[in-house]
């Protein structure tokens, strides 16, 4: 199903269902997903399990889920959305002052913290968060990129009760796996089976680190354009073509998505150097080119890139 699912991280249900009720003839594992699907997204009430018993939380938790629903069905309302979001959690605030949303968040931080959770606000583009999460444990590690070998802190996230609109619009079958800020990586520590194999060591940290390493020496860079220099990253130091096929599944021409849309920019920059081609899309073409050529020249194009922006690699 992950065709399915980058759909549906591409923040367009609509289209996700229509490639699922494409599918014929369909398991019992696609009826399940598409009631599931109907359940949540196109029914009148949807019933959400909310993992806690908190009626204040779980007030909050479903005012995002309510915003969730409406953007990912119908993205041209998303400003109407999160003036409706943030009527909702003002009033769960008991704030009569106007707040903008952000500010709005910054007082949620407040009473989540001192109900013992973490909460992140702001935007995942397109769509804002949330993430809310109740345990954390921090390990540190020396990770080597490209430029150079940086040590950094990882605080490790679990217990999770919201995981943003990419958890709510996959089901948590695909969720973010962490971010980067100035003290140090996050990481939803359930993505990770073993903190020893690629999944964490390159699609995780070298991938967050590349982040910490281009907010020190270029700061302002576009979402898109920190994206399309960690993962590059990824597959610099990938063994297989595992990480690229899901790029190339992932992949959507549109910046207001920074992952599909850096996911699109690889594929057509190694498509053009590799094969001549302005986007190569067919998975058998990219499987019987030796994967250690694709590694090396997503090197020169992270090479390319630094040059490019003015950051030595």
């Amino acid at each position: 199903m992950d065709r399915f699912f980058s759909l549906c991280l591409q923040g367009d249900i609509n289209a996700a269902m229509e490639y699922l009720n494409s599918i014929q003839p369909k398991t019992k594992e696609i009826e399940k997903l598409q009631q599931m699907y109907i359940e949540r997204f196109f029914s009148q009430k949807s019933e959400e399990n909310i993992l806690t018993d908190d009626s204040w939380i779980r007030d909050v938790v479903s005012a995002y889920h309510d915003y969730f629903r409406t953007v990912l069905t119908n993205a041209d309302v998303i400003n109407d959305a999160e003036l409706n979001l943030n009527n909702s959690l003002r009033r769960y605030l008991q704030i009569e002052a106007p707040l903008n949303i952000d500010e709005t968040e910054n007082e949620l931080a407040k009473i989540f913290n001192e109900k013992g959770y973490s909460f992140l606000g702001g935007v995942t583009p397109p769509f804002r968060g949330a993430y809310i999460w109740n345990c954390t444990e921090t390990v540190h590690f020396n990770v080597e990129i490209p430029q150079q070998s940086i040590p950094v802190s990882v605080h490790l996230m679990s217990d999770f009760i919201l995981e943003g609109w990419m958890g709510y619009a996959t089901f948590n079958n695909r969720s973010v796996g962490g971010w980067a800020n100035e003290d140090g990586l996050y990481c939803n520590i359930k993505r990770y089976k073993d903190l020893d194999d690629d999944q964490f060591q390159v699609s995780y940290l070298k991938h967050e680190a590349q982040h910490l390493y281009d907010y020190k020496y270029f700061p302002g860079l576009k979402s898109y354009e920190l994206e399309y220099r960690a993962k590059l990253v990824e597959l610099i130091y990938s063994k297989n073509h595992l990480i690229l096929e899901k790029f190339l599944n992932d992949a959507k021409n549109d910046p207001d998505f920074p992952h599909p849309y850096a996911s699109f920019n690889i594929i057509k920059n190694l498509s053009s150097s590799l094969f001549n081609k302005d986007y190569e899309p067919n998975i058998n073409v990219w499987l019987e080119k030796d994967y250690k050529k694709i590694s090396s020249t997503a090197l020169k194009l992270l090479e390319k890139n630094s040059s490019e922006i003015g950051i030595e690699s």
